[in-house]
């Protein structure tokens, strides 16, 4: 099946169904692709992460073209979008459009999982470069994310006190 965006420039696309904890996992992440650009012509990329207790998120960013959406499966997690600051349970929607800026983390005491959408795909490349990152030993140094962020997603990551995916406290 193909959706076709011209006559001559077919884009590939695939029905994609996964059962509980089914999905590709990026190493060295907690990021479990459940959807990825390769199925959906690259309008769509759908993950779950989990996020374990008292840990930051990413950095404060924007993406300048890409939507992003939020869905809580378990737990809280706190939400910065623009420049207002929700805690939200499970159950609870995020939409953040591009050029928003906005950021999350987990200020509870228990691990807190959400599926996250985001259009155009492209953020897999993102986990994917960083997963290679980790393993070299380079880890997820605010440098290292901005320059991925920047090279495979046109986003703008702004200064921020806090070190991304670590501890709170």
């Amino acid at each position: 099946m193909t959706n076709a965006t011209s006559d001559t420039d077919p884009i590939p696309v695939a029905a994609v169904v996964r059962r509980p904890g089914e999905g590709r996992q990026i190493p060295r992440t907690s990021v479990v692709l459940k959807a990825e650009g390769c199925h959906s012509g690259g309008t769509l990329t759908v993950y779950e992460a989990t996020l374990g207790p008292r840990m930051a998120g990413p950095p404060v960013h924007l993406h300048r073209t890409g939507d992003e959406s939020f869905y809580v499966l378990a737990g809280e997690m706190t939400f910065l979008v623009g420049e207002a600051t929700h805690l939200l349970p499970a159950g609870s929607f995020v939409y953040v459009p591009h050029g928003v800026v906005h950021t999350f983390w987990n200020a509870g005491l228990e691990p807190a999982r959400q599926l996250t959408f985001f259009t155009p795909s492209g953020i897999e490349d993102v986990f994917e470069a960083l997963g290679e990152l980790r393993a070299e030993g380079n880890g997820a140094s605010l440098e290292a994310l901005t320059a991925l962020n920047e090279r495979l997603l046109d986003t703008v990551t702004l200064p921020s006190d806090r070190p991304p995916f670590g501890p709170l406290d």
